[in-house]
This record gives structure tokens, sequence and C-alpha cells, in this order.
């Protein structure tokens, strides 16, 4: 069962609310939150045989889901998406391997994976439960599907209904956690938002996802806009990924069948990110700077759901609570979007995405108190995952 743990901090962030808990104790046994309690109520008692970890006047928090990574793309490095075509499986194993390890010391205890080369995310996915490397937790998506005619620096070309619900079946035969469809472009060129071409139909969308509900796996579908974010919400698609340029019309519809988004605000926003873009990515991202963040502020204020994450800018999820923050969600809907929203999303909430008695022992310190300022975020010095300690500062 492993060594029982006591975690002391001014603050632990508690339940689906993230309700806050003053002066509190977490007990950890064998990987699993046993007790929430306060550290008075727990001096009470006899716990000569617990490790005991004080964090001092840190806030303690589950350990953040990143909603949107690929394993194959490290977005920090110049050029990451016109080498993703040249690069091979040991060199794109490599990237893998330093973006799950920057991620778990960053404070991100599960990585949901939304498309990768060679099922590389499914392999890490067996390594990093039989311990061999330093990784989140994952979810992993296999092979994406795009249009053979299609966008996607990961997706495999597809064309009928056939050739993806072969791909569908394999993904699944594999032991993959959600299906991944490529539907539209990933960024728009000068003027390019006019019209948004779609490269699936229908069809072939809806055939995703009766594959995906015959064993009850979700589908998402990276989609910017147009017919195709339409055919996705009517064909029964659970997460919408990125939509930057959805309409008022959209987000209407988004409203009305509850769709939920996965926002990653920062491929737009982020200035920062240009550095490792080509000259025509950092004119697609300037074009698109102020509309995407007008498309965003509609979808937050309008109540759509949303959990976040990063495409692959492995480290900085904390840049995405900011950005939702800005975007006009309060700071306790912006941080359910990397916790218990997320953990919903990922199908996981009954074991991960809160600290409650029973579930999964993933847990974050950071200096400062999120729920007042998420760029507390930003400082994580203590990462637990699995009832195990990867970074401590204590």
């Amino acid at each position: 069962m492993g060594e029982r743990t006591a975690l002391f901090a001014k603050t632990v962030l508690t339940g689906s609310d993230l309700t806050a808990l003053h002066d509190g104790c977490v007990i950890v046994n064998g990987g699993q939150i046993e007790a929430v309690t306060t550290r008075e109520a727990f001096e009470k008692e006899n716990h000569d045989a617990c490790r005991h970890i004080d964090l001092g006047a840190r806030t303690l928090m589950p350990g953040m889901i990143e909603c949107h990574s690929h394993l194959c793309l490290d977005a920090r490095v110049p050029n990451h998406r016109e080498d993703l075509a040249s690069s091979t499986e040991c060199e794109l194993t490599l990237t893998a391997l330093k973006g799950l390890e920057d991620d778990l010391l960053a404070g991100i205890t599960t990585a949901r994976c939304l498309g990768d080369k060679d099922y590389i995310d499914v392999t890490m996915r067996k390594l990093e439960k039989s311990g061999r490397i330093v990784s989140p937790n994952l979810l992993v998506a296999g092979v994406g599907i795009r249009g053979s005619q299609g966008f996607s620096y990961l997706g495999y070309p597809h064309s009928g209904v056939e050739e993806v619900r072969r791909t569908c079946r394999e993904n699944i035969r594999r032991g993959v956690d959600v299906l991944k469809l490529f539907v539209t472009p990933g960024m728009v060129a000068v003027g390019g938002d006019k019209f948004i071409p779609n490269y699936l139909t229908a069809e072939e969308i809806r055939t995703a996802v009766e594959e995906g509900r015959r064993v009850n796996i979700p589908v998402a579908a990276h989609c910017i806009g147009g017919q195709g974010l339409a055919d996705c919400v009517e064909q029964g698609v659970e997460v919408i990924e990125h939509a930057y340029f959805a309409t008022e019309e959209d987000v209407e519809m988004l409203v009305k069948h509850n769709t939920w988004i996965g926002l990653t605000s920062g491929i737009y926003l982020d200035p920062d990110r240009e550095s490792a873009l080509s000259p025509a990515g950092i004119a697609k991202a300037q074009y698109g700077r102020e509309k995407v963040f007008t498309c965003l502020e509609r979808i937050v204020k309008a109540g759509v759901p949303f959990v976040l994450g990063t495409d692959a800018n492995h480290a900085l999820l904390y840049r995405e609570v900011e950005y939702a923050v800005e975007l006009g969600a309060d700071t306790l809907t912006a941080l359910k979007g990397v916790t218990t929203n997320a953990a919903k999303i990922c199908r996981r909430e009954e074991e991960i995405g809160q600290i409650s008695a029973g579930l999964h022992a993933d847990l974050i310190a950071v200096d400062g108190d999120p729920l007042e300022n998420v760029s507390a975020l930003r400082k994580v010095d203590f990462v637990m995952k699995n009832g195990e300690v990867f970074r401590s500062a204590v």
C-alpha cells in the first residue's frame, strides 16, 4: 500500500468546487487520497506512522489536466510543424519524452493526447503505467483522422466512411481513450476566415461518432469554424477543439446542444509562440489574433462549457488559464478548465480532478492563492502523481 503521508498547507482547494479549506491536511495512502481534514483535527489523532510534508503558506490543489496535447510536437521548438513530416520515429520519441517530463514537473498530472504519429502516445502510456518514464498519466487517441485532401500535421489521410470506420476500429483495438478528427484547417491565411473549408463529410464524422458510441469512447474534433463546426455538433461530437472563428450563430448552436469547447487560445493570443513559427505562421497568428480573441470571448461569455489545453506548448498550461480569465471567465471556472471540468471531459471525474477521499493522489502546491490570481499556477513547487512525489521544494 505504500507509506501513509500527511500533507499540510495554508490552503487546500477541495471537492468539485475547489472550496478553500484553511490550515488543511490531506492524508495519502497507497496512491489515493485517504482523507481530507484540518491540521488541528489531524493532530488530535494518533498518526505516528504517517510521514509529514509541510507545504507552509502554499496552496495545495488538484494536479492540472492538460486537455489538448500532442507528444510528437513541441511548440517551443522552432519549425516544429514543418519538421514533423521528416522526423523519424526515434526523433519523435525523444520529443515526446522531453515534453512529458516538462509537463509533469510543471504540475500537469494528466495529459489528454489528441493524435500522434506511429501510435507513440499508446506506447508512452504503456511505459508510463509501468513506471519506465517520467510522465503525466496519459489519455490517448492513437491515429488522428483527416480527409485525404485536408489539413493536419498529425492526422492520417482518409477518404470515405469505410476508411474512417477501419481506423476507428483499429484505434479502439489498441485501447484508445478518445477518437480524434481533423475537420478544418488549423490557422487561416490573411483573409482566410471569410470561408473556412471542411475536409470530412457529415457522414464520415457520424461514422466516427457511431463507432465510438459502440464502446463508450468520445470523439473530439479539430475544428476552427465554418460548416465543419455545424456538422460536428449535429453529428454528436463531444468536444470541439479550438473553435477560433465561431460566429454568433455557432455559439447559439453550441449552447443549444451543450457542446463543449477545448480552448487552446495561446496558438493565436500568445505572441511568444511566434518565435517557433515559420514566417507564414507568424503572419497567420498576427492576422487572426484580434478576430480570434473576439470569437473566443463570445464563447466564454455565452457560458459554453470549456476545458483548456496548450496544443503541444509543453509545461505552459498556466498560460491557458490566464487567457481564459482574459476572455471573461471567472477564476473558479478557469481553474475548473484544468481540474474538475477537465476530468469530466476525460471521463475520469471519479478518479482525478479534485481533492476528495477515494480519488487518485494527484496533487500540486503553488505559491499564492490561484482563486485570487490564477497566475499563481506559474510557480509549482510540489508535484505528486499517484501518491509519488516528483517535485518538491519543501
